[in-house]
């Protein structure tokens, strides 16, 4: 199978092209696709570990604030043996996960519920019986309510910032809201991944520790060779203690701009692909990666 081209759309777009995105929602980009090669690799090299010790057995693997399901079916995709689940509040994105799982092949291993992560109490009885998941991955809103300008779309500001764009949906922080959630959905020793502007740092430790979630490796991302690394990917374990592994940056592109006349878009960079083949087929130059933290205006 070639890189890129682990799942398709109505048999002949290669993922992530093709995904049904609901109108109105913060479309997908750059962030999940990263978030899932990372997540994958984590997965695999948790499993590797457990085949070793003569445990292996399948893997159970969540994603909060699932959206249309972008991440998660890229995990789903790398790696076969995994049991995923998806969860979201929203009714219309439900619908488009559901719909991706469907067209891509996976709906017999993914699913997808209704659930609010800040209101743990009324989550839905049925996801008990999904068992401690293995690893929870996140890309959360990472911006503060109140600050910059809001979304005039609803879903889309619940996805910049964990609230809603009239204030009645959240007050305050949601980092806080989903390491909480990943912790109770995790087991001992299981991961949470996921993805942070540079400038929530700060923020996103806090939350882990309060979570009980020790930060284990951080993975800085940067647009170029030369630039402030703007994301960072980070590993998190449940019950363990903070003992970080400051990860070199991986640099998406190597060169400012396409040679004159070409026509083509900024390279990726071979680390970047072999990290992340599916940036190939994603339909976004690195130029389309904003280094600004997602929410901030």
């Amino acid at each position: 199978m070639t890189p890129g081209a682990e799942g398709s759309v109505s048999g002949a777009v290669p993922f992530p092209r093709g995904l049904l995105q609901p109108e109105g929602a913060y479309r997908f980009g750059l962030d999940a696709l990263l978030l899932a090669a990372f997540a994958a690799r984590t997965l695999r090299e948790r499993a590797a570990g457990g085949r070793a010790s003569g445990k292996a057995r399948p893997r159970r693997v969540a994603e909060l604030g699932t959206g249309c399901g972008a991440a998660l079916l890229g995990v789903a995709l790398r790696c076969p043996d995994a049991r995923c689940l998806g969860l979201e509040r929203e009714p219309a994105l439900l619908r488009a996960a559901a719909a991706n799982a469907q067209a891509l092949g996976l709906a017999d291993r993914v699913s997808f519920h209704m659930a609010d992560l800040a209101a743990p109490a009324a989550w839905p009885g049925r996801l008990g019986e999904e068992g401690p998941q293995d690893l929870v991955l996140a890309n959360p809103p990472w911006g503060l309510p109140g600050r910059g300008r809001p979304s005039p779309s609803r879903l889309r500001e619940a996805a910049l910032r964990g609230t809603e764009a009239d204030g009645n949906g959240g007050d305050g922080d949601a980092l806080p809201v989903f390491c909480a959630a990943a912790a109770r959905l995790l087991r001992h020793r299981g991961a949470f991944c996921c993805i942070v502007a540079a400038g929530a740092l700060t923020r996103i430790c806090a939350a882990l520790d309060g979570a009980r979630l020790g930060l284990r490796r951080v993975l800085p991302l940067r647009s170029r060779t030369r630039a402030p690394s703007s994301r960072l990917l980070l590993l998190a374990q449940k019950g363990a203690a903070a003992d970080v592994q400051l990860l070199a940056p991986l640099t998406l592109h190597g060169r400012a701009t396409a040679p004159a006349g070409s026509g083509d878009s900024p390279a990726w960079t071979r680390a970047a692909l072999a990290f992340c083949p599916w940036l190939a087929h994603s339909g976004t130059t690195p130029a389309a990666w904003r280094p600004s933290p997602r929410g901030a205006s």
